[in-house]
């Protein structure tokens, strides 16, 4: 998996999981968004977008850190090579079995 959709899809739940905690805690201010969204909007959107922006980047660089970026095509380049018989002969003939509909 590219790291890049590691860092989208995380920043979506540290960013949902924001939104369900802390919108409940702003009920409170439920009659007086208009007025706030037409002095603030702007600047709330900046830094909404910024806030995410870091995040993003922040897990884009602990994924690129700690070697997850290439973790995808070396786990799709082993098993292409114990599939083509290249590697443990056991793990090949289970891979056939499993292929075959043999699961016992």
């Amino acid at each position: 998996m590219q790291p890049w959709k590691i860092s989208a899809g995380l920043t979506a739940a540290v960013a949902g999981a924001a939104l369900l905690l802390g919108g409940s805690r702003l009920d409170y201010l439920g009659p007086f968004w208009p007025a706030i969204l037409a002095e603030h909007g702007i600047a709330l959107a900046l830094h909404t977008a910024l806030a995410l922006t870091a995040i993003a980047a922040t897990v884009y660089a602990v994924a690129r850190t700690t070697g997850l970026a290439d973790l995808g095509r070396r786990v799709d380049l082993a098993e292409r090579s114990v599939r083509r018989g290249e590697g443990d002969p056991d793990l090949n003939d289970a891979l056939s079995r499993d292929a075959e509909g043999d699961w016992e």
